[in-house]
């Protein structure tokens, strides 16, 4: 049985070491950090204690690092929840809440596409890494509700790879695996199943039949499929004699991919699996019970990397040199899902979950255009017109929804039994309302406007603000590089050369020219658009 432990503070990053004897320069230098993420499943994994996942590598991964069991999104859904990872700020606040913005297709009649302005300052957090010295690399998935600012990633595609790294610098590394996505469902649905349906456990809040069993064994196959391309960026690593100074992140984007699964801030929308290897497999083999979201992973990463977090950031760091104090509580909002509005907030203890809703005219569920073909989909809305579903399954379809919802997860961990209404819970219910009231007022103060007030405020005259062209100036070959845009940052290369093709430096402060060099620049900030180009 694994030990189960509450994490104290890590070791200085600067001291961790390789596994050798000898004590040399190498062996002190700041640790790369690799993140490989896949999407949409739930903590349907053997390390997690699911008998019918087969995840060897993962579970083998799992056994030389902490495992994290109260690890959360802010919302059930990829792009607001990118948006929270590039930032470390909820998506309410910053007004990225609604299910993608860039995109023309699946909004709303009137809503034209548009990204997010970040508000002036702040960034996104791999600026704050590249300034520091890593090289930061991304392949390839962004979908962060603003176009990917060039100053955001020195690779971003999908050959990225910290490979191209010069010599010396510590890396940041992004891989996505999106073979579980909840589109594969049906892509892959030809495919050989690696679990058989008979042996599933199907949840109460699905109907019991062949339908059902055989989604979920297409999900639980696709997770294999994921499992075997995480062991191959791992024995790339492996080979590269980089595996030991580097710290290694799992997780996924948000919960699992079936029906009252993605999308909602239920459990099984909002908590995911998360795993992370250490150096010399520090800690391996424990697990970590405290409750963290996604806002605090950009936080943690700066502060594993021995960098300050800003100031302005939400979340809280929970390893590495600035860890903070832990959460009491984990947060959630649904906005538009598509073409379809919600307004629906949580806010969840170690034990309860507490949910709102805004609008009780309608049902959790919504006609999703992405997942309606979806067989399991087709299966409960035809058996909930025919009065067929069971009362857990029915409960997805129920409206009008009642204004607050309380569920005991520990004891309901499906949340079917609303204890809104019981007295006995009365003093838990207006305890967690409270602090949800809290987080809404000093945290989201961009909650309470409709996505046309937001438009109007990024987009004035839905007209995407322009970054203002850089100044270069050079004296005695020394180069500085403004902007008048406030919140802008800049990029610039030397003779149209970076480190590899399409390489962009980022500008932190005046640097040396030989003489005859040209330098190109340009300015960007999130959600504008960015500068021409200026030579000198």
């Amino acid at each position: 049985m694994k030990k189960i432990v509450i994490l104290g503070e890590l070791l200085l990053i600067s001291t961790i070491t390789q596994a050798s004897e000898k004590k040399s320069d190498d062996q002190k230098k700041r640790p790369n950090i690799l993140c490989i993420t896949c999407e949409d499943i739930s903590p349907y994994l053997g390390c997690y204690g699911d008998a019918v996942a087969v995840s060897p590598n993962i579970d083998h991964f799992s056994k030389e690092g902490v495992l994290y069991k109260g690890m959360y999104t802010t919302i059930g859904v990829s792009a607001p929840a990118r948006a929270s990872l590039i930032t470390g700020m909820y998506p309410t606040a910053i007004g990225a809440n609604n299910m993608r913005t860039a995109q023309n297709k699946s909004k709303p009649e009137g809503i034209t596409p548009y990204d997010v302005v970040l508000p002036e300052g702040i960034k996104c957090f791999t600026e704050f890494l590249r300034s520091d010295g890593y090289y930061c690399t991304n392949n390839s998935k962004t979908d962060y509700q603003f176009q990917s600012p060039l100053t955001a990633w020195d690779e971003c595609s999908d050959s990225a790879h910290w490979k191209n790294k010069p010599e010396n610098k510590p890396f940041f590394s992004i891989f996505n695996l999106t073979v579980t996505h909840e589109f594969e469902i049906m892509k892959r649905a030809g495919k050989p199943l690696t679990v058989k349906p008979e042996q599933i456990v199907v949840p109460d809040y699905f109907p019991d039949n062949a339908i059902t069993r055989n989604d979920m064994a297409i999900m639980y196959s696709n997770i294999t499929e994921m499992d075997r391309q995480f062991q191959i960026i791992i024995d790339e690593l492996k080979a590269s004699g980089e595996l030991e100074n580097t710290i290694i992140i799992f997780y996924s984007d948000n919960g699992g991919p079936l029906s009252r699964q993605k999308r909602e801030l239920y459990e099984s929308g909002s908590n995911v699996p998360f795993i992370v290897r250490f150096p010399d497999k520090m800690y391996a083999g424990t697990t970590d019970t405290k409750l963290h979201m996604f806002v605090d992973i950009p936080a943690t990463i700066l502060s594993l990397a021995g960098v300050r977090p800003p100031a302005y950031m939400q979340g809280i760091p929970f390893l590495g040199k600035y860890k903070g104090k832990d959460r009491k509580y984990v947060y959630g909002a649904r906005d538009r899902l598509d073409t379809f509005y919600e307004k629906q907030v949580s806010v969840r203890d170690h034990r309860y979950r507490y949910i709102r809703n805004y609008k009780q005219e309608q049902s959790c569920y919504l006609p999703i255009i992405s997942r309606s073909p979806m067989p399991i989909v087709k299966e409960m809305v035809r058996l909930h017109h025919a009065g067929q579903l069971s009362p857990g399954a029915e409960k997805w379809f129920a409206k009008p929804r009642p204004v607050e919802e309380l569920y005991d997860v520990s004891a309901d961990p499906y949340e079917l039994k609303n204890l809104a209404e019981d007295v006995s819970y009365k003093a838990i219910k207006n305890m967690l309302s409270k602090e949800q009231d809290r987080w809404l007022k000093e945290e989201n103060p961009l909650w309470k406007y409709t996505e046309p007030e937001l438009i109007e405020m990024f987009w004035p005259g839905r007209i995407q603000p322009v970054t203002a062209s850089t100044e270069i100036i050079v004296k005695n070959n020394l180069v500085k590089i403004k902007c008048a845009t406030g919140g802008a940052s800049i990029a610039y290369q030397i003779n149209g050369k970076g480190y590899v093709k399409d390489h962009w430096f980022l500008y932190t402060k005046p640097f040396r020219l030989n003489p005859g060099d040209v330098v190109t620049a340009v300015a960007t900030r999130a959600g504008y658009a960015q500068s021409v180009q200026v030579k000198h």
